[in-house]
């Protein structure tokens, strides 16, 4: 069984991860607009992850709220844009950040 404090670590690590290969992006597809979007919200992303790190409730209704903006314009992107492999995995790692959010904030019990 994870502890709230590894559901909070593994999503602070999706934050991360997701931040830095939204930047990435920058260098796969040079020059694009939408890219330079995603890029902004990859750094948005990386402060959010280290802000998962730290035990305030407020960064999970943070990381919520911005993967749900976030995953619907990736949605967006993907398939009114340009269809491509990192909207599909920011999408799902989206997805899986705002299910492990919302269970720790469903849980009354222990520390946030």
């Amino acid at each position: 069984m994870q502890t709230r404090a590894n559901r909070r670590r593994i999503a602070a690590g999706l934050m991360l991860l997701s931040g830095a290969t939204h930047v990435a992006q920058l260098w796969v597809y040079p020059g694009q607009a939408d890219v330079i979007g995603a890029a902004v919200f990859g750094a948005l992303y990386f402060l959010l992850g280290l802000y998962l790190l730290q035990p305030k409730r407020a960064a999970l209704w943070c990381a919520i709220v911005f993967p749900l903006i976030g995953g619907s314009l990736g949605l967006y992107r993907y398939l009114m844009v340009r269809p491509n492999p990192f909207s599909l995995f920011h999408v799902a790692v989206d997805v899986a950040v705002i299910a492990l959010c919302v269970s720790l904030l469903l849980r009354r019990t222990g520390s946030a």
